[in-house]
């Protein structure tokens, strides 16, 4: 069942998301200050964890929670990990 997926991309990142099709369902929503919002209907949310992760904080998922949740876990995670590196 395909799942309704919102994510904002920030300004700086916003020209590389206007550069390509990544969806066939996805529609981007323009915002004045230059940044956008890309809606899609998608299958799987694993392999776009990774990708909006690929784009660190020029990029925050809206929607579905369960997606939120999982980039906000895995950033977490990556937290704890990096405070431990001296």
């Amino acid at each position: 069942m395909p799942v309704p997926v919102v994510i904002w991309f920030d300004a700086r990142t916003a020209p590389y998301i206007r550069e390509r099709r990544w969806h066939p369902t996805q529609e981007i929503q323009e915002h004045p200050d230059g940044s956008l919002t890309l809606c899609m209907l998608v299958r799987g949310l694993n392999d776009l964890k990774r990708w909006v992760l690929g784009y660190g904080r020029g990029a925050i998922v809206r929607e579905p929670p369960e997606l939120v949740a999982m980039v906000r876990d895995e950033v977490e995670e990556m937290s704890e990990f990096y405070s431990e590196v001296k």
